[in-house]
């Protein structure tokens, strides 16, 4: 009989040493105006705005390299398609070239900032980012979702936090069947499937929760945008649905913005009230507290790990987060396996129970 004690565990993680590849949504369209937005991405500072004669948004690399003056601080401004510093008025146009000095009578040669491919789809802004500087992949084009555009949904209304991890965490709930219990507070899950293929990965889940039955589909397009659907049947007997976004940006290589959105049907008498629809999301966001958010208190104390001790009723954790390698490694290095469709079901049935009482010591 062997007796063997294991040694203890040893947990191995090590960060990615670039940040990845793909368009990452920072927001809905509406929230982005005229006025200059600072955006803390990638390790550097970007500024987002519409020009005032088209309306198309522009984000440029946000550092002025004139004086290093920031081109989203206090006093920028926009004039026609441009963007103009708060420190000496440098004017800047949406190709990221200098087009006006006030007082210079030559513009140097070298004054150009880096232009960010952006493109707006969905009622939702993306900005791509690849850490070679190569342009968007047309198989990576955001999708139309036409459900999205239905007059009988509110806005996207967006909540953002920033967390103290690398966006890679994030992307593990894909896979992470066993999660939903203790976080989300779900009663049971009935079907978990994951599918990927390309660019694309999937989960389809089936479960209960104290609400009644559920259906959800999510779908991440590339390493930040995640487009989600879910269906309630009620205990009351209604049915209740809703659309919601999870999405993440680096800010770092150790910190990412959160950002989380929801789209619902418009209830009866806010018609035509744009205003009261997304005061009416941002209630049902903060009455929610089992829901997209409760992933946040493990997050901020969770180690890295590559090495997780997974069981058999746990997700496809490893399939994953070879999928998600593709975005981290050069355009040539991406394994043509990728692009095969791939399905892995771990519907066994599981049911949370609730976590005994200790009772009192003596």
């Amino acid at each position: 009989m062997n007796t063997a004690v294991p040694d203890p565990y040893v947990i191995e993680g090590s960060l990615p040493d670039r940040y990845p590849r793909g368009w990452f949504c920072i927001g809905a369209d509406y929230e982005f105006t005229t006025k200059p937005t600072k955006l803390d991405y990638f390790g550097t500072s970007l500024v987002a705005y519409r020009g005032q004669e088209t309306g198309q948004l522009h984000i440029l690399d946000a550092y002025c390299p004139h004086m290093g003056a920031n081109l989203a601080g206090d006093g920028s401004q926009v004039v026609g398609e441009s963007v103009i510093c708060p420190f000496h008025h440098w004017s800047w146009g949406a190709d990221g070239f200098c087009n006006h000095i006030p007082y210079a009578n030559k513009i140097p040669a070298r004054a150009r900032i880096k232009s960010w491919p952006v493109v707006e789809q969905n009622q939702l802004v993306f900005v791509w980012h690849d850490p070679d500087g190569g342009p968007p992949l047309p198989e990576q084009e955001i999708p139309r979702d036409e459900e999205v555009f239905e007059e009988t949904y509110t806005p996207w209304v967006i909540q953002r936090v920033i967390v103290e991890s690398n966006c890679r965490e994030l992307i593990d709930n894909m896979a992470d069947k066993a999660h939903f219990g203790p976080v989300h507070g779900s009663q049971s899950i009935n079907l978990f499937q994951n599918i990927s293929e390309g660019h694309r990965y999937t989960q389809l889940m089936n479960g209960s929760s104290p609400m009644g039955d559920m259906e959800s589909e999510a779908t991440y397009h590339g390493p930040g945008y995640m487009l989600h659907r879910l269906t309630h049947h009620l205990v009351t007997g209604e049915t209740s649905k809703f659309m919601s976004l999870v999405m993440n940006v680096p800010t770092s290589m150790e910190s990412f913005e959160f950002l989380a959105g929801f789209k619902y049907p418009i209830p009866p008498g806010m018609q035509g009230n744009p205003m009261a629809q997304i005061a009416y999301v941002r209630q049902l966001m903060e009455e929610n507290h089992q829901g997209v958010f409760a992933d946040l208190a493990i997050w901020k104390d969770k180690a890295v790990i590559d090495n997780p001790i997974l069981c058999d009723g746990d997700g496809p954790v490893t399939k994953l987060r070879q999928w998600y390698n593709q975005f981290l490694v050069p355009v040539d290095e991406v394994p043509a396996a990728t692009r095969e469709r791939k399905e892995y079901d771990k519907s066994q049935p599981i049911t949370f129970n609730p976590v005994p009482v200790a009772g009192p010591t003596h």
